[in-house]
């Protein structure tokens, strides 16, 4: 059941994160939270995002190359967060874990669903964006949700969908990246093996493609 639960939800998370440059670790922390401490999970969901956000990025046929200025404040920002957020991990018990998780998607899913009923920001700074940037490395330290604050933000911004998909596409890979070269050790995966690690990107991998042949 463990094995079973773990292989599906890398799948679903890994179709949503090639199709949204998003939200893979929401997905897969929901299902992986119930059979692993989320002390190992975070860096398994980490790990997972980054290579499908490789995988998902060497099937776009067009890419779009924007101004850096858009993501620069939420990345620098972001990375002085990651290690406030990695530090929570470490202490965090799996209850509480599993408590901001369940309440954070009770109000992130329905924020994203009436997102676009929303009044929409008329003027908003790269102040605020780093702060969002901030929070968002927090969230990922803890548990690799880097993007899920990020990703409502831009919407409420208003801002055209190549600018958004840019934005979180660059800042989710960034933050992630600079977790698992940075933050992650060896001690903080336990027991975790390679083998794991290895069949976590075979499984992760196929969703992406698939989304790959669906919308390009």
């Amino acid at each position: 059941m463990t094995w079973l639960l773990f292989i599906f939800g890398a799948i679903v998370a890994g179709f949503v994160q090639g199709l949204t440059g998003f939200a893979f670790a929401l997905i897969a922390m929901s299902f992986w939270v119930w059979v692993l401490s989320p002390q190992i999970a975070a860096p398994l969901v980490v790990f997972a995002s980054v290579w499908s956000h490789i995988v998902s990025l060497s099937n776009e046929q067009k890419q779009v190359h924007l101004n850096k200025s858009l993501v620069l404040p939420y990345l620098i920002a972001g990375m002085i967060g990651v290690p406030l957020g990695s530090y929570l991990l470490h202490i965090i018990q799996l209850d509480t874990f599993k408590l901001i998780l369940g309440l954070f998607l009770m109000l992130w899913c329905p924020m994203m669903f009436f997102n676009p009923q929303f009044p929409r920001l008329q003027q908003s700074g790269k102040f605020a964006d780093s702060w969002v940037g901030f929070l968002g490395g927090i969230l990922g330290g803890l548990g690799g949700f880097c993007g899920s604050l990020p990703s409502t933000w831009v919407m409420l911004k208003n801002l055209s969908k190549q600018e958004q998909r840019y934005i979180l596409r660059h800042f989710n890979f960034c933050i992630q990246l600079f977790y698992l070269t940075h933050i992650f050790s060896p001690r903080q995966t336990g027991d975790t093996t390679a083998t794991v690690y290895a069949y976590l990107a075979y499984f992760c991998q196929f969703p992406c493609h698939f989304r790959g042949k669906i919308i390009l």
